[in-house]
């Protein structure tokens, strides 16, 4: 029993070079005549030929569209002679009418031979029954169309009732040197046409020519059935095209300014929004300012990016990413270009910020036209930034020493000999006036109670350094950087003792301290995602400054016991 698998094997082994030299194939067409609404099945069969692989169909694709391909295989073993087989069933649907030839195919290492097929063309009434059955109708306007303008490209298909549309409809067109946008999804209803009922298929597609010259939108077609009379009642498939279309495009028009970026549209507006939405312009706190430019009847990224020149003795400007949109319609697609920027106010006073201009081509009169956003006048309010203050530099001489400016000549002397550039009296006077306070404070002092020592003068400003310390220190803790950025400013307008609009000004001399204002303001303005604040980076560099001011202001104010300068 264990040797019957062994020997099933050396049988087949032995039989299998006697059938693979038998291998060949047959080819049979049913019906052998049709007409052009049927299909005809071909029928392949390749006799020993294992798996009956690598079939070739590119031969048929002049004059037949292939459709329910299928494969079949078979072994036999019977009275010791084996038999195999592999069946490919096609259905084939004519493009023309007349004597097709069905060339040979190759398929298992082999060729099918030649084959006819005759299609007869259908009867006039027949046809003249189908077209009113089904149809397309294409539109494509405005015909001409200028250069990078927009153009709707429509096609409806038409089908009257038992008619079944059984394929897809056709997408979107290809169409060289154009861009195609749909718009939107198919649209279905049910209309009546010379008195009779259809369903309708409704696309729209808006098209924008990158070259003059003829523009082709290339024909479509869609693959349905129909039941036609005096046809036994069966149906019949149909396959019912769109024509091609062609259409003119008109080059840039010679009257269009020649250093204006061309940009062709039904309309142009430019629109500006801010936040808040009725700004008021105060020293030292931003403003947000969108600009929008809508173009109707064009895209987004076809609209010239618009810049506004600030006066910038009054204002610091932040722009932020611009985007760009497309809205689509049926009626087509409105492009929109969104700039928005942060804009903090420097200066107190009146100003202007100016009119903003757009040239654009008017598609529908065929004339120039300019966009227009006016001029907007505004008062800031306010405190002036307080100066930086100047350390005075002595001048040195070519040793290295410092120099004593001296008057030039003709110029009065001062009188009597000048220690530190004072007169003698006025040290005098000094020291005077500083013994008199030291004892005044002695005295004082010997006569307040235990404790009274620890208050001072400037009590309520240490307390209210020491609460903005700790507000911009919860706020780092946090890191919120609204919260971060308003007490920043306040901490330093308060030991600075000016105003957050002068704190601001000041920010901007340094370096380091600019970047980290301009790190707040993206992360608080910009509607890209931004890296966060370290709030702790923040409290490292508000120390150096608050003691590089410190150390400027020691340098600034001369020193009380310092000796005077020898002459």
């Amino acid at each position: 029993m264990r040797r019957l698998p062994r020997l099933a094997l050396l049988c087949c082994a032995a039989l299998l070079p006697s059938a693979l030299a038998l291998a060949k194939v047959t080819a049979s067409i049913d019906p052998p005549v049709i007409d052009e609404m049927e299909t005809a099945r071909l029928i392949l069969r390749v006799e020993g030929a294992g798996d009956g692989g690598g079939l070739d169909l590119s031969p048929l694709e002049n004059a037949f569209e292939v459709h329910n391909q299928s494969t079949q295989s078979q072994i036999n073993i019977v009275n010791g002679q084996m038999q195999s087989w592999v069946e490919h069933r096609l259905d084939l649907r004519p493009k023309y009418t007349g004597v097709l030839e069905i060339p040979p195919l190759t398929v298992g290492g082999e060729r099918s031979p030649l084959l006819r097929l005759q299609v007869n063309p259908l009867s006039a009434e027949a046809r003249n029954a189908i077209d009113r059955m089904i149809f397309f109708e294409v539109e494509a306007a405005p015909d001409p169309v200028r250069v990078q303008a927009q153009a709707l490209l429509t096609r409806r298909l038409f089908y009257a009732p038992g008619v079944q549309v059984y394929s897809d409809l056709p997408g979107a067109p290809e169409v060289a040197n154009a861009v195609v946008i749909p718009l939107g999804d198919n649209n279905a209803a049910n209309v009546v046409r010379d008195g009779r009922s259809y369903g309708l298929f409704e696309q729209r597609y808006a098209l924008f020519p990158e070259r003059s010259g003829v523009l082709r939108i290339p024909a479509a077609s869609v693959a349905s059935s129909a039941q036609l009379s005096g046809r036994g009642g069966r149906r019949s498939g149909i396959r019912v095209a769109a024509p091609a279309v062609a259409l003119e495009v008109l080059p840039v028009p010679t009257e269009y300014p020649a250093e204006q970026p061309w940009l062709a549209a039904k309309d142009v507006s430019i629109l500006e929004a801010w936040t808040p939405a009725n700004p008021t312009f105060k020293v030292g706190e931003p403003l947000r300012r969108v600009i929008t430019v809508n173009a109707v009847g064009n895209v987004g990224s076809a609209i010239p990016p618009l810049t506004p020149n600030l006066p910038a003795a009054f204002f610091k400007q932040y722009p932020e990413p611009e985007r760009l949109e497309d809205a689509k319609s049926a009626t087509g697609v409105v492009g929109v270009r969104r700039q928005a920027y942060s804009i903090i106010p420097t200066q107190p006073g009146a100003s202007t910020l100016p009119a903003l201009s757009l040239t654009w081509w008017d598609s529908v009169n065929e004339r120039v036209r300019t966009a227009k956003l006016p001029a907007r006048p505004v008062t800031s309010v306010g405190e002036p930034p307080a100066p930086s203050p100047t350390v005075p530099q002595p001048q040195q001489t070519a040793a290295g020493t410092p120099q004593v400016s001296t008057p030039p000549a003709g110029e009065a002397q001062p009188a009597g000999p000048a220690l530190g550039g004072q007169p003698p009296w006025a040290w005098a006077l000094a020291a005077l006036g500083f013994i008199g306070w030291a004892a005044t404070w002695f005295t004082l002092r010997r006569k307040r109670p235990a404790g009274a020592g620890r208050r001072s003068a400037n009590t309520g400003e240490k307390a209210t350094v020491s609460q903005a310390r700790k507000a911009l220190a919860k706020a780092c803790r946090e890191e919120n950087c609204e919260a971060m950025r308003n007490a920043w400013l306040a901490y330093l307008g308060t030991v600075w003792r000016t105003s957050s609009a002068a704190a601001l000004t000041r920010i901007g001399g340094n370096a380091a301290a600019k970047e980290m204002l301009n790190r707040l303001n993206a992360a608080l303005y910009a509607d890209a995602q931004h890296p966060r604040v370290d709030g702790q980076a923040l409290l490292r560099l508000t120390r150096t400054l608050v003691e590089d001011d410190a150390d400027e202001q020691a340098a600034i104010l001369p020193e009380l016991h310092s000796p005077a300068p020898t002459q």
